[in-house]
């Protein structure tokens, strides 16, 4: 009830006056004797502490206090795992099939509360680095069931085991679940967020090159688990412009004025935010994948018999694995711009997922930041910075109903100030130099503060001296890209291992420009970000 008073319309506020009800003053009492009576909640230990727990840490999560929602997710989540929730419950002998059976229908509430724990645990580590505190090997849970008719479906048991049902409302739960599984496995072997983790390639052993080829091996390995999992998506859940849409509500006041909202408009209203909803954690997915090798890149060894003449490198092959990463974050993040052209974005600003779009806009803005400022005055940097301005338009669309939304527009009109402060910088020193065949822009080598709006400063030192790979990785809490239908090539699409680059025979080093960037803009993000109440 608390949350629905959040974004109730005009029409349902003029019913509760009518009834004499203050909705905010409603909500304020509701949500005031919660955090009062909270422990006695939580010393219940039932199934449905664990529920109010996931609910209330979720509004504090979206709505200013994840302070709060953090510790309070962790008691959902101490709850759920004394209660067994992670455990698959044996069937007996004399367990019904029958879908209408009260144990299978207890099953299936106990798996879907389980995975809204997983999820919002893995969505705290991604956006604020905490420790994942879930090991996947304790548990042994099934997926949650996405058939309306359960006696006529079979649940997968594993990762890779498609799902055979029709597609029904209850099929979203079950594909957050499943890529809530890929970006707890980005975020411990790409990383390291659980420090102790054998498989971080951080923690590897081996020279530099050798585990620099264990970061390629893993990356790719998650992709290709990604776009499997995109690959299965049903035609209801996929974001296209092209696919058959239902009737839905032409505005949010239709939508507010339908109490009880049932039948075929408001089932395809609810698919096509779901659809929303995966399309933009499935972009963010693949940026949280790629965004450790934007700072490499490589080049083949020159020949050396050719005297005084400059060797001529060998031709790069088709799949350089750095160059390819950069560009599927590019498409990522403007695949995310390009989300406000559907009607179903404006229809979502008044539902409670405003905040969850709000958080993934501001990834794709940041990465674009980044990637505009790579090479300031080029076509790939021009379609970034158009691809900001529709971000900016949208979480300026947002910022009414998200305080999250808000901060991100108030974040990204500033880092878009400092990319076209670069641009401004290599447009006023263009330096000829015949080496490039262009321009070459000595600010690689310079100390020089960039100013923001608030006075502060955001220092450019940076150096071609190539830096270990320990130091060369920004920690976790510090990177701001960890919130996550990419237009890149599909699984079928790609070259066979036997094309793949093998990396010790190619130099491989920090690209010296794109790690300036980060460090500028993830450095400079976080510090604009530490002055907002919300990100506290």
């Amino acid at each position: 009830m608390a949350l629905a008073l959040q974004y109730i319309g005009e029409y349902r506020l003029q019913l509760l006056s009518h009834l004499k009800v203050d909705a905010q003053i409603l909500q304020d009492k509701i949500f005031s004797t919660l955090r009062t009576r909270v422990l006695d909640v939580v010393s219940l230990g039932s199934l449905e502490a664990v529920q109010t727990c996931i609910l209330l840490g979720s509004y504090f999560l979206y709505h200013g206090d994840p302070g709060l929602a953090w510790p309070i997710c962790g008691c959902a989540l101490r709850i759920a795992q004394a209660l067994n929730l992670h455990r698959r419950l044996p069937l007996t002998a004399s367990t019904p099939a029958s879908g209408t059976s009260k144990p299978r229908r207890s099953n299936e509430v106990r798996k879907r509360c389980w995975w809204a724990v997983y999820e919002i645990e893995t969505f705290c580590s991604m956006l604020y680095g905490h420790p994942h505190s879930i090991l996947d090997a304790d548990c042994d849970v099934e997926f949650l069931d996405a058939s309306a008719k359960p006696a006529m479906s079979k649940n997968p048991r594993s990762f890779n085991e498609p799902l055979s049902c029709e597609t029904t409302l209850l099929s979203y739960k079950y594909f957050m679940s499943r890529l809530s599984i890929l970006i707890r496995a980005a975020l411990t072997e790409l990383y390291g967020v659980n420090r102790n983790s054998p498989n971080g390639w951080i923690s590897g052993a081996g020279d530099h090159a050798s585990r620099l080829q264990v970061l390629v091996e893993k990356v790719t390995e998650l992709d290709n688990r990604l776009s499997g999992w995109a690959s299965e998506l049903p035609s209801r859940l996929q974001l296209r412009s092209d696919t058959p849409k239902g009737p839905i509500y032409e505005s949010l006041a239709e939508i507010d004025e339908d109490i009880g909202a049932s039948g075929e408009k408001f089932e395809s209203y609810i698919f096509q935010l779901q659809a929303l909803a995966l399309k933009l954690a499935y972009e963010n997915a693949r940026i949280l994948i790629h965004r450790p090798l934007l700072s490499y890149k490589m080049v083949s060894p020159p020949t050396p018999d050719y005297g005084t003449i400059p060797a001529v490198p060998a031709r790069l092959p088709n799949t350089d694995p750095f160059q390819s990463s950069l560009l599927t974050c590019r498409n990522a993040a403007l695949e995310t711009s390009r989300i406000g052209s559907f009607s179903i974005f404006r229809l979502a600003s008044g539902t409670y997922a405003v905040a969850f779009i709000g958080s993934h806009l501001l990834t794709a803005g940041v990465a674009l930041c980044i990637l505009a400022s790579i090479d300031p005055l080029s076509i790939s940097s021009q379609e970034s910075k158009i691809g900001i301005h529709r971000l900016l338009g949208m979480q300026m669309d947002l910022k009414r109903r998200s305080v999250l939304a808000a901060q991100g527009l108030e974040v990204l009109q500033k880092l878009t100030k400092l990319v076209l402060t670069k641009e401004l910088e290599k447009m006023l020193q263009p330096k000829s130099d015949s080496r490039f065949g262009g321009t070459y822009c000595q600010e690689l080598t310079t100390s020089t503060p960039m100013q923001t709006e608030d006075g502060g400063s955001i220092s450019q030192n940076h150096s071609l001296q190539q830096p270990s790979p320990q130091t060369s990785q920004l920690d976790l809490n510090r990177m701001v890209l960890h919130h996550p239908g990419m237009a890149t090539q599909s699984a079928s699409q790609r070259s066979n291992d036997d094309d793949r680059p093998e990396l010790m025979n190619y130099e491989c080093f920090e690209d010296p420009i794109v790690t300036a960037a980060l460090l500028d803009f993830e450095s400079g993000t976080v510090a604009l970000l530490e002055q907002k109440t919300y990100w506290s």
